[in-house]
């Protein structure tokens, strides 16, 4: 049964658009990996199910609504509430009513759910498969506000069924297609679905964005921060929908953002990351001007591309992408400055008309002092008692494709009534597309 469904799942990539067309008008299937490498996995439904043997069809055992049954894993194979089965692999099936769901660690999924040994571990993994426009329900709610404006949350809709479509068989060495996580699109099943995101799947059911009649990677992020980036200043690979275009996410409240450190948080920070340079003494990088910037170690948006770090026993270039990860930055659109914090107060002794001496404390209003003048792509860092190297930037995510703040900023100015004006927010962060049926 998985290798049927895995053939069909990587046949409907392949043959896009023909082969949906001639299919009926079917949503087509995808294969969901929920959890992987788990020792023990708990299953109930409101409708009862029943456990078969994925490879001969066999029923293992059929349960009662609520039931509760344990699926664990052992050494010696997999066992269903204590007993061990000879099944390499176990499928739930619901009965045929509309709304089914199963629950698997108390969550409700629709579809069926399978259970396997995780690939190389001592483990089970668990597998969702069912409708892509059913899985597409349970994302939406997770990926965009459901509140917002209908014309961006179905502009998030298009772009997930995209991106998913784009995405069958990337984890197909697992035994599924995509992941449950931000690797993927974060799926939470049918506990996670709100009604007007399922409205916004329904309203656009089938509709996909394609570049010469392909659906596009279509990535999507938080806030561009004034300005989203090419895909191959973030990740290396050129793709012709994936350019920068102008942001308006100025009201998003991750829109600008400031992180500030010492010296010695910053050297342990890198050291963590396996960057040891001594004590550092510099930081290289072009000054952040506005968009589009044509320096060579910054993207069109400004996004870094690469920088470099120089200590007292060398001197290492770092990407803006893995200096994110080791500093847990919102985003790679950002500059730095060397400071020192200002005075707030001043103490000087007065001595009275009587002779009387006494300690006077004067509150000022004086800026940070700035770090020691420099060329434009220099911050040297002098180990000054309390200097603080301050990263001030712009924006939430890697900053490709679709801006979800963005697209709700469109959406509110969007023409009063019209109902398709979530294909002009997708024309515009993805670059010379179209908005294609497929089914």
């Amino acid at each position: 049964m998985r290798k049927a469904i895995l053939i069909l799942s990587l046949l409907l990539l392949a043959l896009l658009p023909a082969a949906l067309a001639e299919a009926g008008q079917a949503s087509p299937l995808i294969m969901v990996g929920l959890w992987s490498n788990q020792t023990s996995i708990v299953l109930s439904s409101a409708d009862g199910f029943s456990l078969a043997d994925a490879e001969t069809s066999g029923i293992l055992g059929s349960y009662k609504a609520k039931e509760k049954v344990t699926v664990t894993f052992s050494s010696s194979g997999i066992a269903v509430n204590g007993q061990p089965v000879t099944a390499r692999k176990l499928v739930a099936v619901l009965p045929p009513k509309a709304g089914a769901a199963i629950e698997v660690n108390r969550r409700q999924y629709r579809g069926s759910v399978s259970i396997h040994r995780t690939a190389g571990k001592n483990g089970l993994t668990v597998v969702n498969t069912l409708p892509l426009e059913e899985y597409l329900y349970g994302i939406i709610a997770r990926e965009i506000s459901p509140a917002w404006p209908a014309e961006a949350v179905k502009a998030q809709a298009v772009a997930a069924r995209t991106y998913a479509l784009h995405s069958l068989g990337k984890h197909r060495s697992d035994g599924y297609d995509v992941c449950a996580t931000t690797d993927c699109q974060v799926y939470g099943g049918k506990t996670a679905e709100d009604a007007r995101a399922t409205k916004a799947v329904d309203e656009t059911r089938g509709l996909v964005v394609t570049h010469k009649g392909k659906p596009i990677p279509a990535y999507f992020h938080g806030s561009g921060g004034g300005f989203t980036e090419n895909s191959e200043n973030v990740w290396g690979g050129h793709h012709p929908a994936l350019r920068g275009v102008a942001d308006f996410d100025q009201n998003s409240s991750h829109f600008r953002w400031e992180k500030q450190l010492t010296q010695k948080e910053l050297e342990a920070a890198l050291e963590s990351a396996g960057i040891r340079i001594g004590s550092l003494q510099s930081i290289e990088i072009s000054p952040l001007t506005k968009p589009p910037v044509k320096a060579f170690d910054r993207g069109v948006s400004g996004r870094i591309k690469e920088l470099r770090f120089v200590g007292s026993s060398g001197s290492t270039v770092v990407s803006g992408a893995k200096l994110r990860t080791i500093l847990g930055l919102n985003s790679t659109l950002f500059d730095i400055k060397v400071t020192l914090p200002a005075e707030k107060s001043v103490q000087f002794e007065i001595t009275d008309s009587y002779g009387d001496r006494d300690l006077k404390t004067v509150p000022i209003n004086v800026k940070p002092l700035p770090g020691k003048a420099d060329k434009p792509n220099i911050r040297s860092i002098s180990g000054r008692a309390n200097e603080t190297i301050v990263f001030t930037g712009y924006g939430w995510g890697h900053g490709i494709g679709l801006s979800q703040w963005g697209a709700k900023a469109m959406a509110e100015k969007a023409p009063a009534g019209d109902t398709a004006y979530f294909r002009e927010i997708l024309k515009h962060y993805y670059t010379g597309v179209e908005i294609s049926k497929l089914y």
